[in-house]
C-alpha cells in the first residue's frame, strides 16, 4: 500500500482494489456531503455494497476513537510513537494542532 496516496489524493494510486473510490468515499464522508451520493454509487459499482458498508463502518469507527483520544488527551507512549515515526512523518501528522507525544 502506498501511503503517500492518503496524502496526495484520490487521484494517487494507493496500490488497493478500489483505491480512488474509497479516497473519494472517505472525502466525501469527512470533508464533501454534497459528492456523497456519487461517490457511494462509484464505490458500490467497484468493489460492491458490503465493502461500501464495511468502508462506512472504519470511516466512522475512526471518528470515534480519535475524537475520544484527543478529548481526553490520550498520549502516544515513547515506545508507540518510536514505532509509528515514519508514518507520521509521511503522512505529516506531526504537524496537526492536536499533536502531543509523550
Amino acid at each position: 500500500m502506498n501511503l503517500d496516496a492518503i496524502v496526495q489524493g484520490q487521484d494517487a494510486d494507493s496500490g488497493l482494489p478500489g483505491g480512488s473510490e474509497l479516497a473519494r468515499f472517505t472525502d466525501a464522508v469527512l470533508k464533501n456531503p454534497s459528492d456523497l451520493e456519487a461517490a457511494r454509487a462509484e464505490l458500490v459499482a467497484r468493489l460492491g455494497e458490503a465493502e461500501m458498508v464495511d468502508a462506512a463502518s472504519v470511516i466512522g469507527n475512526f471518528q470515534r476513537m480519535v475524537r475520544i483520544a484527543d478529548s481526553t488527551g490520550i498520549p502516544v507512549d515513547g515506545l508507540m510513537a518510536e514505532a509509528n515515526a515514519d508514518v507520521r512523518q509521511q503522512l505529516g501528522l506531526n504537524e496537526l494542532p492536536s499533536v502531543r507525544l509523550a
